[in-house]
């Protein structure tokens, strides 16, 4: 599984867990992932490994969703 799928499966199990989908965008957008306006990743500013080390820390005021990110991160065999 590629770093923009990995990526994306974040996304996707983040909108399971919260129904706060502009604050979920605004998290993801910070850290460098462009999301679209159907919940989608479109594009990952600069390196994907270093945006998913910026995406944990910034998940960090979402405490389910980065324990949710962790999981993904592990089935996917990525240690951040």
């Amino acid at each position: 599984m590629n770093r923009k799928q990995v990526i994306q499966e974040i996304l996707d199990s983040a909108q399971k867990l919260s129904l706060e989908k502009e604050r979920i965008r605004g998290i993801f957008q910070k850290s460098g992932v462009v999301v679209d306006f159907d919940m989608r990743v479109t594009a990952v500013n600069g390196d994907p490994t270093a945006v998913i080390k910026v995406l944990m820390d910034n998940l960090t005021e979402m405490a389910v969703v980065k324990i949710s990110a962790k999981q993904v991160l592990r089935r996917a065999g990525l240690t951040i």
